[in-house]
């Protein structure tokens, strides 16, 4: 009876910790989804020509830990923010769109968590760099949106990358005209 007992409580905790896990973030929730304002049109700077997306920086998500966003995972959402924007594609002078995550400051708890993430942008044409400025944005997740903590982390991450990416967008299309 008593190792019966044991061993249930060796399977609940065991269950609770791996509720408690962290998980990497989802690049369709840090994807920007077409936005009035933000959406190129022909004639417009960069419209259908952006080629290749580089991203660095990102780091993968140690279950054991903390939520983070990969490399990966930002290059999908970039790439998919700048389909959905009317940026991607071979119809224009071909452009490169390179992006470093310099830096994304975590809290280590909290009931409504925020994330800042800085980005480093750079556009270029051919030989030319005709972006480049560094773009720091927050996202942030309440306690009602998770009741987990490291939920809330993975949300708010995810909210500030695609914070940031709209942001640049809104950056590069008021120089870009």
């Amino acid at each position: 009876m008593m190792l019966r007992r044991l061993a249930m409580a060796g399977c609940a905790a065991g269950l609770l910790g791996l509720a408690a896990c962290a998980s990497p973030s989802n690049p369709a929730m840090m994807t920007l989804p077409a936005t009035a304002g933000l959406t190129a049109s022909s004639g417009d700077l960069g419209y259908r020509s952006v080629t290749t997306v580089t991203v660095s920086g990102g780091q993968a998500t140690n279950p054991m830990w903390t939520s983070e966003v990969s490399n990966a995972d930002f290059k999908t959402a970039l790439e998919n923010s700048l389909a959905a924007a009317g940026y991607m594609g071979s119809e224009g002078p071909a452009m490169t769109v390179a992006a470093s995550l310099i830096d994304l400051k975590q809290p280590l708890a909290g009931f409504d968590m925020s994330v800042t993430s800085q980005v480093r942008y750079t556009v270029s044409q051919a030989d030319r760099t005709v972006f480049d400025e560094t773009v720091a944005a927050t996202g942030t997740a309440t306690m009602g949106q998770a009741f987990m903590g490291v939920e809330r982390l993975r949300m708010a991450n995810e909210a500030s990358i695609r914070e940031n990416i709209k942001a640049f967008l809104t950056r590069f299309r008021a120089r870009a005209r």
